[in-house]
């Protein structure tokens, strides 16, 4: 039989290699560090069962806020990023909601990507209804009606009444009442400001707007008058006086005839901001009267009558 003759050297190598072979086997694989950094979603929870995703786009985080959800001061928004990066601020962190907030996401090979936040709110433009006047009288309130995509929170709205020159006075704003489809009316406190025309102007979320026409009309509180409780007997020539509250503009008031529908001019006589003075004119027919009006001019030029007592007799002219 013949025997193979192997070379000691040969068997030598022939064992390392295996050995190496074995030994390569047995370690566990080690993985390089992981390139990536990328911010994949960003979400903020703007109530029960309501959250706004943001559109990640070239290193922005452009978060689109709904215009009738009020606007925070602050938010804590879920993200999510690349396996094993890291982003700071952490997903659930509050921040400021504002244009100048920065998210750093960190890959582990230490990499870093910056994403900026930008916040855009989806309110479409406000539009102001100002083909009717709207009259308020100071010390009341007063409604404007005809305002679209308004925010109905006094925390994001607010209203102005300006002059022609320019000069802008705020309004208290007691409430929104929704008229429509995203349009409202809003109930203010009528500043005190000179009686006269005023333009409106709206800010509301990021939109501001101001109305092309003067169409708001201030003017005085409407002229009260207090009823005769008791018969006013006078002659021919006599006059008498009437109290109430803020008389402005008063006029000739008038005196109804018991048993028709004729009325009998007052002559005016003077008048201040708590009376009014009448005198019965020469001609004014004898007799029982039941009703009884002081008057004011309004705005508009128009006469308004105030009933100043309805007992009958109210007035009784004698000869």
């Amino acid at each position: 039989m013949k025997l193979f003759n192997i070379p000691t050297m040969q068997l030598t190598a022939a064992a390392l290699l295996l050995w190496l072979t074995i030994g390569a086997c047995s370690k566990e694989t080690v993985q390089a560090p992981s390139p990536y950094n990328e911010l994949r979603t960003f979400q903020v929870v703007a109530g029960v069962g309501d959250t706004i995703p943001a559109a990640i786009s070239n290193g922005s985080i452009i978060l689109y806020w709904p215009f009738d959800h009020p606007l925070p001061d602050s938010i804590a928004p879920l993200i999510s990023i690349s396996e094993r990066a890291a982003v700071s601020p952490a997903s659930g962190v509050g921040v400021a909601l504002k244009d100048s907030v920065s998210y750093v996401v960190t890959a582990e090979t230490g990499a870093k990507a910056t994403y900026k936040l930008r916040v855009v709110v989806n309110q479409p433009d406000l539009l102001i209804n100002d083909e009717t006047d709207v009259v308020g009288r100071l010390d009341a309130t007063t409604d404007i009606g005809g305002i679209t995509y308004v925010i109905p929170d006094t925390t994001f709205t607010a209203a102005y009444l300006v002059t022609a020159s320019g000069a802008e006075t705020r309004c208290v704003i007691n409430s929104f009442t929704e008229l429509g489809a995203n349009e409202y009316s809003l109930n203010i406190a009528t500043p005190a400001v000179d009686t006269g025309s005023y333009k409106l102007k709206i800010v509301s979320g990021a939109q501001t707007l101001t109305s092309e026409r003067d169409y708001v009309k201030i003017i005085y509180p409407f002229p009260t008058v207090e009823g005769v409780t008791t018969a006013i007997t006078l002659k021919r020539g006599g006059t008498f006086t009437l109290s109430g509250a803020n008389m402005r503009g008063m006029v000739a008031g008038r005196a109804r005839l018991t048993g028709g529908q004729t009325y009998y001019n007052l002559e005016l006589v003077e008048f201040d901001l708590t009376s009014v003075t009448y005198r019965i004119p020469a001609d004014f027919p004898p007799g029982n009267y039941n009703l009884l009006h002081a008057a004011f001019r309004n705005y508009l030029g128009a006469t308004v009558y105030l009933r100043a007592g309805t007992i009958n007799p109210v007035l009784i002219i004698t000869e």
